[in-house]
């Protein structure tokens, strides 16, 4: 008897199933480039140029792994809750663009609501607001993102603002030597704080404006911690009883101000008061967040890689570093290993 010869991963490759698995885990999930990996098996007496390497790695990510991503891609679209951002990154080689130019990384993922989390980057070539708009088409519900205008051009959506970018506006608006008492409360943090005060006396010069800004964004976020383990319902309710007062004295605060204009106070109250709907939205239901920091979280995962490898040679080493980076960062926030 005879076995059978096993069928080839790629035809005419000697790649095994198992190397390429320890290629695509170390480049994405360990950060480690191509070079790297090449030195590392040379001292191994494993002659595999990173070239080889980065074939096998796009032609298995679109093979195997594409599939595997399109679904993905089809269940996040049914969700109610979408979370977007994007990171920037370098293509060498891709048709109509400069070497140095800027490309993106995008990232969608869906709410922590129950279900398993899935997490989706996307490779593009720009920053204009026809890509989110291709990515999410079919997409109808709530997307929490950033104030890019882009956004805006996504059909059949709620827009959720971020309030961590608007309070950034206003911490970027303190001098420098004031900023050190002011850190973004962590809402899954279980360290004891105060609650945030507010000056209610207009002769209190306690806190510069750009502070009580500040102050305002800190008492929501206070709020939401204490809110944080409710089930979204009572969350909802819950908000509507001690946020909503909050946000209308922070919107009447912001309309007796006269900021120096071109200064960074003025552009923290005009980012605020372009964003006030937005900015609320959340408030519609008690299972969207106050902030979008769970896309920052993701576009971070991709940042840390970024920094060891640099860029990408080509757009198709970038699209098939997006689909294995949205394989491994879903396996790693559902805990499969």
């Amino acid at each position: 008897m005879k076995a059978s010869t096993p069928t080839a991963l790629m035809a005419h490759s000697p790649a095994s199933p198992f190397a390429v698995a320890y290629i695509m885990f170390h480049k994405t999930f360990m950060g480690t480039p191509y070079y790297r990996q090449e030195a590392g098996m040379f001292q191994l007496g494993l002659n595999l140029p990173r070239e080889t390497m980065a074939n096998w790695y796009i032609h298995c990510a679109q093979e195997y792994f594409y599939p595997v991503y399109e679904r993905m891609h089809e269940l996040l679209l049914k969700r109610d809750i979408i979370h977007a951002d994007e990171t920037v990154c370098q293509v060498l080689r891709e048709d109509g663009k400069e070497a140095d130019s800027t490309s993106y990384m995008r990232i969608y993922l869906s709410e922590s609501d129950g279900l398993s989390q899935i997490i989706l980057y996307d490779y593009q070539p720009g920053r204009g607001g026809r890509y989110p708009q291709e990515f999410l088409e079919g997409f109808s519900g709530m997307l929490q993102c950033d104030g890019y205008q882009g956004y805006n051009r996504v059909n059949d959506v709620i827009l959720v603002c971020c309030l961590a970018h608007c309070r950034r506006k206003f911490y970027e608006a303190v001098p420098a030597k004031r900023r050190k008492s002011w850190k973004l409360l962590d809402i899954n943090s279980e360290e004891a704080i105060p609650e945030p005060s507010i000056p209610k006396d207009p002769t209190d010069k306690s806190l510069i404006p750009a502070e009580i800004g500040l102050a305002y964004c800190n008492k929501l976020f206070f709020i939401e911690r204490e809110l944080k383990d409710l089930a979204p319902e009572e969350r909802k309710a819950k908000r509507e009883e001690k946020e909503n007062a909050v946000w209308e004295e922070f919107w009447n605060w912001l309309s007796s101000l006269q900021p120096a204009g071109g200064s960074k106070l003025e552009k923290a109250v005009n980012y605020a008061q372009n964003h006030k709907e937005t900015l609320c939205n959340y408030l519609l239901d008690g299972r969207c967040e106050i902030s979008n920091n769970a896309a920052q979280r993701q576009a971070k995962s991709y940042a840390i890689g970024r920094k060891a490898f640099l860029f990408h040679t080509s757009a198709a080493g970038a699209q098939a570093s997006a689909v294995m980076y949205s394989i491994i960062e879903t396996a790693k926030a559902n805990k499969l290993n």
